[in-house]
C-alpha cells in the first residue's frame, strides 16, 4: 500500500469508533422519540413531583439562611436524592436566558425529559467501557471489542432502559453514576492514582445523593480495593482488609464530601431525611401498607421480578441468556474467582437479592442491573460461540440464540418505541368524553388514581375537567363493610359513568380478598355487567399487547404473561368507561352486592 493511502492514528481510531457511535446513534433515536409522551400533563406521578419540587425551590438570601432547614434551598422531599431536583434546577436557570419557555415552569419537562435520555446514553458507553475493562486478558482486542459492542447492543434496545429515559425520575440518573462507579472500580489497581479515586468517590457520593438504594455499591468498590492491595506472605486477611481500607479512605471522603454538596439538607435537615427515607424503606419492604403496593401481595420473591425483567423489560431471549450469564458468573467465580467477576458479582449478587426480596417490586427497581446483565448476556454468547471449536453443534446452537436475542430485542425495542406515535390513553379517553359526555354529567372516579377527564384544548376550545362533576370511590377503604359500602353505592346509583384511569385499584384489591371481599365482589360483577354499568369505551395506546387485559376483564392475559404495573401505569395504560344504563337505586346495589339484605 502506498503510503499516502495507510491509514493515519486518526482515521484507524474513528474507524475504531464507528461502531459504538452507531449504537449510540440508535440509541438516541429509540429515546428521543416521543419525549412529549403526555403532551405536556406531567401523567407521571414521580415526575410531576419532582417538577413541583423544583418549581418551590428558591434562593437564599444569605449563607447563614442556606444553612438552616428552613432554607428556599431545601427540597423538603427524600423520597428521592436531591441530585435529580438540583440538577433539573440550574440546567434551566442556566438556559432560561436562551430558552424562553424554560421562563415558564409548565415547560420544564422540555428540558427534563432530554436530560434523562442523555444519561441513559452515557449508561450505554459506559456499558461498553465496562464490558471492555473486566474481560479476562486473555481474549484478544478483537474478542473484547466484539462482546463490549454486543453488550452495549444489548443496552441501547433494552426496554427498560428506552422507557426510563422517558421520565425524569431518579432512575435513569442513578444507573448512569452506578454503572460509573462500577467501571471505575474496575479499574482501581496498585497505581491506580489519586485522580482515579477521587473520580470513583465523586461516582459513589454522586450515586448516594441520587439515590440511598445505590448503598450496595460500597461492596464491589471494597472488593475492588481488596483484590487491588498487594498482600504480603505474611500478612493476614484481617491485615490486608486494613490496608485496603486504608487504601479507600480518601476516596470514601470524597464520596462523602460529595453527598453533601448535592444533598446538604441530609444532614441539615436530618429529621425529614431520616423520616422520609425510612418511610420509603417501610413501604418497600411492606412494612407501612400504602393502597399502591397491594399489588404485590402475593408475588414470589427473586423469581417475579427476575421474570419481569427478562419478559418485559429486556424481551424475553436476551432476558434469559442475560440472567443465564449472572448464573454462570456466580459459577466462573465459585471455581476460579477472578478479580473482575468478584467485582460484577458483589454487586449484582446482593442487589439483585435485597432489592428481589423486597415486598415492593416495581420493575424500575431492576434498571440498577440491567447494564450487567447485557454485559453478562453479551460475555456468555460470544464465549459459547467461540469456546469449544471441537462442539460445532453448541457453537452453532449459540450462535442461534445469539441472532435471536438480538433480533428479539431490535423487534421489542422498535414495536414499543413505536407506541409513542399515538395519543396517550388518557388523552384519548379525555377527548371522547368532552366530545360525547354533556357538560354537567357525573363521573365517579377511583380515589388512588388519576381522575378524567383531563383539561385540554380540543376542537378549538379548551374544555375544563371541572365541567363534569366527579365523585371519588374510596374503594381502597377500610374496614371493607357496611358504612363504606352505603356511601359508595349511594354515589353509584346518581353516576352517570365509571372512569377506571387504569388498573391500579382492580389489579390490586381482589389480590387480598379477605381484606377487601366486598370490594373484590364489586369488580367482578362490575365487569360482568351485573351492577347495571356497561363497558362502553376502552382505551390503550397501539401496540395494545404492551398492556394485556387483566382479570376481572374478560380475555385476559395468562398470568405469565402480564406485565408489572409499574410498567404500564404511565405512558400505555388501559382507561375503561362504563355507563349506567340501568340507575339501579343504592338498595339494590347493596343487595347485590351481599352488603344487605
Amino acid at each position: 500500500m502506498p503510503a499516502s493511502q495507510e491509514p493515519t492514528p486518526r482515521n484507524e481510531a474513528l474507524r475504531r469508533a464507528l461502531p459504538i457511535l452507531l449504537i449510540l446513534l440508535v440509541a438516541a433515536a429509540l429515546r428521543f422519540r416521543g419525549l412529549n409522551w403526555d403532551e405536556g400533563h406531567w401523567l407521571h406521578p414521580d415526575e410531576r413531583k419532582i417538577f413541583f419540587v423544583v418549581s418551590d425551590l428558591g434562593w437564599p438570601e444569605s449563607a447563614a439562611q442556606a444553612l438552616v432547614p428552613e432554607s428556599p434551598l431545601n427540597p423538603h422531599f427524600f423520597a428521592y436524592g436531591s441530585l435529580p431536583i438540583y440538577l433539573l434546577k440550574l440546567v434551566i436557570a442556566a438556559l432560561k436566558p436562551l430558552w424562553p419557555a424554560l421562563r415558564d415552569d409548565a415547560n420544564m419537562h422540555l428540558i427534563a425529559r432530554p436530560l434523562a435520555a442523555l444519561f441513559d446514553l452515557a449508561t450505554i458507553y459506559l456499558v461498553y467501557r465496562l464490558a471492555r475493562r473486566v474481560l479476562p486478558d486473555s481474549y484478544d482486542r478483537r474478542k473484547k471489542e466484539w462482546i463490549a459492542l454486543l453488550a452495549a447492543a444489548f443496552a441501547c434496545l433494552a426496554v427498560i432502559h428506552i422507557q426510563l429515559a422517558h421520565f425524569y425520575t431518579a432512575d435513569s440518573l442513578l444507573t448512569f453514576f452506578i454503572t460509573l462507579a462500577l467501571t471505575l472500580a474496575a479499574g482501581v489497581t496498585e497505581t491506580s492514582g489519586r485522580r482515579h479515586d477521587m473520580a470513583l468517590g465523586a461516582a459513589l457520593g454522586l450515586a448516594l445523593a441520587t439515590k440511598v438504594s445505590a448503598a450496595p455499591l460500597v461492596l464491589p468498590i471494597a472488593v475492588a480495593y481488596y483484590t487491588a492491595t498487594p498482600r504480603a506472605e505474611s500478612s493476614s486477611t484481617a491485615r490486608h482488609a486494613w490496608h485496603a481500607l486504608r487504601r479507600m479512605i480518601p476516596m470514601l471522603l470524597v464520596a462523602g464530601a460529595c453527598f453533601f454538596i448535592v444533598q446538604p439538607y441530609a444532614i441539615l435537615d436530618a429529621k425529614t431525611f431520616l423520616h422520609d427515607t425510612g418511610r420509603e424503606a417501610g413501604i418497600a419492604r411492606g412494612v407501612v401498607d400504602v393502597p399502591y403496593t397491594i399489588q404485590y401481595a402475593g408475588t414470589l420473591p427473586l423469581l417475579y421480578p427476575i421474570w419481569q425483567t427478562a419478559f418485559w423489560g429486556l424481551s424475553l431471549p436476551l432476558g434469559l441468556v442475560g440472567w443465564a450469564g449472572l448464573a454462570a458468573l456466580v459459577v466462573r467465580w465459585l471455581r476460579r474467582g477472578t478479580r473482575s467477576d468478584a467485582i460484577l458479582l458483589a454487586w449484582a449478587g446482593p442487589y439483585l437479592i435485597l432489592t428481589g426480596l423486597l415486598y415492593a417490586k416495581h420493575l424500575r427497581y431492576m434498571l440498577p442491573l440491567a447494564p450487567v446483565l447485557c454485559l453478562l448476556a453479551a460475555w456468555l454468547l460470544v464465549k459459547s460461540i467461540d469456546g469449544n471449536p471441537a462442539r460445532p453443534l453448541l457453537r452453532s446452537l449459540s450462535a442461534f440464540v445469539a441472532i435471536l436475542a438480538l433480533l428479539s430485542a431490535v423487534a421489542y425495542a422498535l414495536l414499543f418505541s413505536s407506541m409513542y406515535a399515538s395519543p396517550h390513553s388518557w388523552i384519548s379517553a379525555s377527548k371522547w368524553i368532552h366530545r360525547n359526555l354533556p357538560a354537567g354529567s357525573k363521573l365517579a372516579i377511583e380515589h388512588w388514581d388519576r381522575a378524567l377527564p383531563l383539561s385540554l384544548d380540543l376542537d378549538g376550545a379548551h374544555h375544563k375537567a371541572a365541567n363534569y362533576v366527579q365523585v371519588r370511590l374510596p374503594l381502597y377503604g377500610e374496614p371493607d363493610e357496611a358504612a363504606k359500602w352505603t356511601a359508595i353505592a349511594a354515589d353509584l346509583a346518581d353516576s352517570d359513568h365509571i372512569v377506571i384511569a387504569t388498573r391500579r385499584l382492580y389489579g390490586s384489591i381482589p389480590r387480598v380478598p379477605d381484606l377487601y371481599p366486598v370490594a373484590t365482589r364489586y369488580y367482578d360483577m362490575l365487569f360482568a355487567g351485573e351492577l347495571g354499568f356497561q363497558l362502553e369505551q376502552e382505551f390503550t395506546r397501539d401496540p395494545t399487547w404492551l398492556n394485556p387485559r387483566i382479570p376481572p376483564l374478560a380475555g385476559a392475559a395468562p398470568a405469565l404473561l402480564r406485565p408489572d404495573e409499574s410498567f404500564v401505569v404511565y405512558d400505555h395504560p388501559r382507561a375503561l368507561i362504563f355507563h349506567n344504563v340501568d340507575y339501579l337505586p343504592a338498595d339494590e346495589l347493596l343487595r347485590r352486592l351481599g352488603v344487605q339484605d
